[in-house]
């Protein structure tokens, strides 16, 4: 897959890094930062590419490098699927295993690394009480996935893993028999300990190992035994025992790398380095495994230290939480360097470098749909790069499904989201059978789990919390708002869990796209888009409470009855939502004619424009004619004033709709009304021709909110 706006990482930063080229014919290229390498992090919100981004970088270095891949979101890689409760694992840990298997893949020229610390230090903190079988089951699957690191003669894996653990079980019974506790430790961290030595430490007998551990700062004093078997029981104590173990782990992986590569720094200058790509860095585990690795950097950085390890990580957010401390940088200004230094010595975080990922430009998106056989609509990319902001996934997914249907027919800017083609997802039924339409399968993809992707289908029509409680309360539990307290309190309680899942998966902060939907519980405009769409599509579907109708009548009523400030335009943004749009241009009218200060009419005209139309079985969509005037005569006793207000309202709701083409005609009649509206208002006059100049040319480049406040 082609990485629109990414080139400069396989191109120029990846290269520089790890002193490689990925091309077809790779070469050695000068390393940056031999002294001090940077963590480097990609940012981002779903979809921006962040995965897709490592997939490449995997994709070309798998072959040229000593590379290792680890998903930090993968339950078992972060000690989870059961082994999360085990004392003898954790999420760092579990890393550190992956990192280990993939780093020691055999790689054509290179040596294979070694780990001699880390791999002591492994096997020690995967002893087992001896009672315990989910432990023991744990021990098993790590070291059998170790044993092949460790100059084990056969090829590892779970089988061998038992056997090696099921020998310690024989010399536990030999040695002690039944005085033995079943849940004693350390007899058996013991046991494991020299039999790893005994197996795997090679003629140094491990004394250099022991050594190694023994000068760590955290270490107990000589008199208190093997350092090792320290290092299990503090960590299988946990608390605040286990992060010191933690840190002693990743430092044995780096310094098992300086190691592994000094050899090859005296006699070859610019040997690659190897490479570690993890994905998800925002989750525990992956702030955990950074936190302790970035500590270490730290204090050999001022020690004048180093490791050979170049990490890049993928995180969710903008890392300015994670890394306060990060120097930030862009993808587009990597070719001739990244500037990065150490700009806070003694700040861990110091050691981060966060790329943002770039959105998608038109022109990436032309490229995109300029694969088709014919010509495609005119100002297809336009509102695609409107409904996107440029968001990767989304835009390549629609780009995607905009080609395959183009093979067929001429596709328009209104079945974009209902184009109906196979892909990723979630394995539903319509996707086993290949027709699944695309906005269902980006929003599973953004939105993976099912009852937070159904509920916010929901409460995306509601303006703010409050309005989302009440409507949980109609829609999701068939109760009225305020029937009790126990509703009341639940519905606060379920509103609020979206409320921070929205804000853990940075989807409240708007991209600062060109189309801004009205205020909504749901804030991103792509994802208030999607999960509209699919509410409306759905509705047919739905039981009673949940229909789109069912869903906005409710909403009318209740900021009809709440009476707070702006309710009043509210229930007449969700009137025209049901398609009741002649009431609705009768108070609009009467805003016109009555409020003395026309921006309160103005900022009203825009917020109920912003309604989303109701489901096509339920409504004929007249809304071009009506603008047009085509329709005039189905009001014989309206006047000029509500005519104009009615051709208003209906081309400003068209334009409003984000899969709608921005029709010329209809963004020129936008300053047309308002010019004829102007000339019949008492005091309004400046304003409505500051806006008759100003929002047709909103209209047409997207632009939203249309300009309201700064107009005299």
């Amino acid at each position: 897959m082609e990485l629109y706006g990414q080139e400069p990482l396989l191109g120029e930063l990846v290269p520089r890094l790890v002193g490689l080229t990925s091309s077809d014919r790779p070469r050695l290229v000068r390393q940056e930062h031999r002294d001090d390498p940077p963590v480097v992090v990609l940012t981002g919100q779903h979809g921006a590419g962040k995965t897709a981004a490592l997939d490449a970088v995997q994709r070309h270095y798998t072959e040229l490098l000593p590379l290792a891949r680890v998903d930090l979101a993968d339950p078992r890689a972060a000690g989870g699927e059961g082994m999360a409760a085990q004392p003898n694992t954790s999420g760092v840990v579990e890393v550190l295993e992956r990192i280990a298997v993939g780093l020691a893949r055999p790689v054509p020229g290179y040596r294979p690394c070694r780990f001699p610390r880390l791999l002591a230090g492994l096997f020690a903190v995967s002893s087992w009480r001896r009672g315990d079988q989910g432990q023991r089951a744990v021990a098993a699957s790590r070291i059998g996935a170790l044993l092949p690191l460790a100059d084990h003669p056969g090829q590892g894996g779970e089988e061998e893993g038992e056997e090696w653990v099921a020998a310690i079980g024989g010399q536990l019974v030999a040695n002690s028999g039944a005085a033995l506790g079943e849940d004693d430790l350390e007899p058996v961290a013991r046991l494991v300990v020299e039999e790893y030595v005994r197996r795997h430490a090679g003629s140094g007998g491990g004394e250099p190992v022991r050594a190694w551990y023994r000068a760590r700062p955290q270490a107990a004093v000589e008199e208190q035994g093997d350092p090792l078997v320290r290092l299990c029981l503090d960590f299988h104590q946990g608390g605040d025992l286990l992060p010191p173990v933690e840190q002693t782990l990743v430092a044995a992986l780096l310094e098992d790398l300086v190691d592994g590569y000094r050899g090859w720094w005296k006699r070859i200058n610019r040997v690659p380095r190897p490479l570690v790509l993890l994905d998800d860095a925002h989750t525990t585990t992956g702030a955990a495994f950074l936190e302790r690795l970035l500590e270490h950097r730290q204090s050999s950085a001022t020690s004048g230290g180093t490791d050979p390890l170049i990490v890049l990580a993928s995180l969710l957010g903008d890392g300015a939480e994670h890394y306060p401390h990060a120097s930030r940088g862009e993808l587009a200004e990597l070719a001739h360097g990244t500037g990065w230094e150490r700009r806070s010595p003694d700040k861990p975080s110091a050691g981060v470098l966060t790329l943002p990922l770039p959105a998608l430009s038109s022109g990436d998106l032309l490229s995109m749909l300029q694969r088709t056989s014919r010509p495609g609509h005119a100002q297809l990319c336009t509102v695609v790069h409107r409904l996107t902001g440029g968001h990767p996934l989304s835009g390549r997914m629609l780009c995607e499904a905009v080609v395959a249907a183009s093979a067929d027919r001429s596709v328009e800017p209104e079945e974009l989201f209902d184009l109906r083609t196979g892909g990723e997802g979630d394995g539903g039924a319509e996707e086993e059978n290949g027709a699944a339409p695309v906005a269902e399968r980006l929003l599973r993809r953004l939105v993976p789990v099912l009852p937070t992707r159904h509920h916010l289908m929901v409460l995306a029509l509601a303006r703010d919390r409050e309005a989302a409680e009440a409507l949980v309360a109609e829609g999701l539990t068939g109760e009225a708002p305020g029937g009790g307290t126990g509703i009341v309190d639940a519905e606060r309680s379920r509103v609020l869990e979206a409320a921070r899942y929205l804000e853990r998966e940075w989807w409240t902060p708007p991209r600062g796209t060109p189309y801004a939907p009205a205020p909504s519980f749901v804030a991103d405009p792509l994802l208030y888009a999607l999960l509209v769409h699919e509410t409306r599509r759905r509705s047919p579907e739905e039981q009673t409470g949940r229909q789109w109708g069912d869903l906005h009548d409710f909403l009318r009523r209740y900021h009809e009855q709440r009476g707070a400030p702006g309710d009043e335009v509210d229930a007449l943004r969700h009137t025209l939502a049901l398609g009741y749009a002649q009431g609705v241009v009768l108070e609009l009218t009467r805003m016109f004619t009555e409020q003395e200060d026309v921006r309160g009419f103005l900022a009203a005209l825009r917020h109920v424009a912003s309604a989303p139309h109701p489901p096509s079985g339920e409504w004929r969509d007249e809304r071009t004619d009506i603008a047009r005037g085509s329709c005039d005569h189905r009001q014989p006793s309206a006047d000029d004033v509500q005519r104009s207000v009615n051709r208003l309202l209906h081309a400003l709701w068209f334009l409003d709709d984000p899969v709608r083409e921005p029709l010329r005609e209809l963004c020129s009649g936008i300053g047309t009304e308002l010019d004829f509206l102007s000339l019949r208002h008492a005091s309004g006059h400046p304003v409505l021709n500051a806006a008759a100049s100003s929002w047709p040319t909103a209209a047409w480049e997207g632009r939203r909110p249309y300009p309201v406040e700064g107009l005299d």
